[in-house]
């Protein structure tokens, strides 16, 4: 009896270091992710005021990239350069297109479901969500 309680035992905390060490390599990997993302946003100089700013940083065939998004003015640039954009209102909110090199670029606005009168930007390329 005590060499089955034993077995169960041991089993159980095997179980255990392995759930721990899932959850460190997760830790490890959204913090090597978070590095990556300051890095690539300190090499393309981005300026940190998040308020009236939306930024997205992503590689695109293998280059890294910024687009930011200018709230105030819904103005949009690209890679420290600021693009030629076109605005128009859709159901539910606005788009801005745009070009980023040879990619078809949009910026699409939506309110919240919610009612805290927040809105949702969604950076797309050529049909493709970037995350933010």
């Amino acid at each position: 009896m005590s060499v089955i309680l034993t077995a169960c035992k041991n089993s159980r905390q095997r179980a255990i270091e392995r759930a721990l060490k899932r959850r460190a390599e997760k830790r490890r990997k959204k913090q090597a992710a978070a590095t990556a993302a300051a890095s690539l946003a300190a090499e393309l100089a981005i300026p940190d005021d998040t308020k009236s700013l939306k930024v997205w940083t992503f590689l695109l065939n293998g280059k890294p990239n910024s687009v930011v998004l200018h709230l105030d003015t819904l103005d949009v640039t690209c890679n420290g350069e600021d693009t030629d954009s076109q605005s128009e209102f859709v159901d539910g909110g606005s788009k801005v297109s745009f070009w980023l090199g040879d990619h078809n670029a949009q910026i699409i606005t939506e309110a919240a479901p919610s009612r805290s009168h927040k809105l949702i930007y969604t950076l797309a390329i050529d049909g493709y969500v970037v995350p933010d």
